[in-house]
This record gives C-alpha cells, sequence and structure tokens, in this order.
C-alpha cells in the first residue's frame, strides 16, 4: 500500500509538470532537426547502444515552470556553466547571466554576444557568492552585491535583461526558458570538453530570444548547462506539493480506521 501512495505522489507531481510544460518544437526556422532535442541527442555519447539519442525528453521532462524560476548554489566552491550552443540570428548580441531575485535590474553578465560555444576554457565560467552577497566570476568580484543567496537567469543583450527564468516577469507571462535536469544515465560530450556523465546536479537551461507566441519555439537559440545549483520552489509550487503531501496523509489515515 506505501508503494501506492507513493506512485501517486509521483503521479501527482508528473501531472503538475506536464501541465506547465511548454511545447519544445524540433523543426524551426534553422531548418529540420535543429531544435532542443536534436542538439541534446548531438551531445549524448552513451550509454551504448544509442548513442546520439538521450534520455531527457525535452518536452516531457522539463522542470515545472515554479521549480526553474529561481536557483540557489549548493557548490562550496561556486556554480560553474558551460556554454553547449547557440543557434539564433541574434548570436552576436545575446548575452546571458543571474539576476537578483529581490531586484530584477540588479543583474551579472556570464556570457557576452561575442562569447561562443566550443572555445575551450573561454565557454565556461566559475560563478560564487559570498556570505555578504558579493559576486564573483573567475574568483574575481565583480563589484555587484546581491540582496540574497537566490537568483533567477536571464537572456539578454548588452543593455541588460530581455526575458527572465522567472516567466511572470516576462511580457504576457511567457515562458522563455525550458530546464532539464540529468538523470546520471547519459554520458554527454559538449563541445571542446571531455566526456561526462549528466548528473542530477546539472541542469541544462534553454532558451528563446523572441517572445514564445512569436517564436519558431525549438529553444535553440542558446543552451548552457548549470552545475552546482539546484532550484527553488516558488510558493505557489510548494503549496501544490503540500497540498498533495496532505492528500496522501488523509488517505492513509483512512486506511488505517
Amino acid at each position: 500500500m506505501k508503494l501506492k501512495l507513493l506512485a501517486a505522489a509521483i503521479a501527482l507531481s508528473a501531472c503538475a509538470a506536464q501541465a506547465n510544460a511548454v511545447p519544445v518544437m524540433n523543426d524551426g526556422d534553422d531548418g529540420v532537426g535543429t531544435g532542443l532535442q536534436a542538439q541534446i541527442d548531438a551531445i549524448t555519447v552513451a550509454p551504448s547502444p544509442t548513442p546520439g539519442a538521450s534520455s531527457v525528453n525535452v518536452n516531457s521532462d522539463q522542470l515545472d515552470d515554479g521549480l526553474d524560476s529561481y536557483w540557489g548554489i549548493t557548490g562550496s566552491a561556486g556554480s560553474v556553466t558551460t556554454f553547449i550552443v547557440e543557434i539564433a540570428g541574434q548570436s552576436g548580441s545575446n548575452t546571458f547571466g543571474i539576476f537578483d531575485r529581490a531586484d530584477k535590474t540588479n543583474y551579472v553578465e556570464l556570457f557576452s554576444g561575442s562569447d561562443t560555444f566550443n572555445n575551450g576554457f573561454n565557454s565556461t565560467i566559475t560563478l560564487s557568492m559570498l556570505a555578504d552577497g558579493s559576486i564573483g566570476l573567475n574568483s574575481v568580484d565583480t563589484g555587484i552585491d546581491f540582496a540574497g543567496n537566490q537568483f533567477g537567469y536571464y537572456l539578454g543583450t548588452a543593455n541588460g535583461p530581455t526575458f527572465y527564468s522567472d516567466s511572470s516577469l516576462n511580457a504576457n507571462g511567457s515562458d522563455q526558458m525550458v530546464a532539464l535536469q540529468g538523470k546520471d544515465i547519459d554520458t554527454i560530450r559538449i563541445p571542446g570538453f571531455a566526456a561526462g556523465l549528466w548528473s542530477d546536479n546539472e541542469f541544462v537551461l534553454a532558451w528563446e530570444d523572441v517572445l514564445y507566441a512569436n517564436s519558431d519555439q525549438d529553444f535553440n537559440d542558446l543552451v548552457v548547462m548549470v552545475e552546482s545549483v539546484l532550484p527553488v520552489p516558488e510558493p505557489g509550487t510548494l503549496a501544490l506539493l503540500g497540498l498533495g503531501l496532505a492528500g496522501l496523509g488523509a488517505a492513509r489515515r483512512r486506511q488505517k480506521a
């Protein structure tokens, strides 16, 4: 019976996530089979005998929109961000970075429009945060302080953020970012780097650089991997999980009665 209750809890979580999934197309303006799934498959080199086929499905395995809005660093030395691919007409001007959860106008750029993937050490960066909120990049103080240790990711230009991981901050509440978590199954090779396991401590963040409703919806405009971070659930998501657990608890009490 406990297994049935556990299965029900998992099903509840899955339904909540799928209800908030953003449809990701594999054929966009960049050509047939150039969408996010193709990009994830392309860097998957194992398990054998299925290299080139990721166990992660970009539509069914997305993090719920309430879970990918804000993040916190889990590594004591910081979080590493690695460029995977950028297939966009605006690749020369797109920027990527983090913003303060307490103030979206306070931000730190991680990658500029001139940065590219498959560029060795230049396509990876380490983000660190001190106890006082100071933000450092590759162990150098940026001179920018955040109010707390929670932040969101953004896609923008040299002038700052345009789209936010928190969809409520975007025009029409548009969800511009898809987040995918590793399953400890796939061995991947990011261009320019040695192959390694895609662990559950690593997330792929994929963006549309045009408002979703007007875009080709293939989410390949900027794709990065972040590690040593975890999503920070928003209050609404926590409430949903709380209701689910309460319902399961009530079911157990009825069974004992």
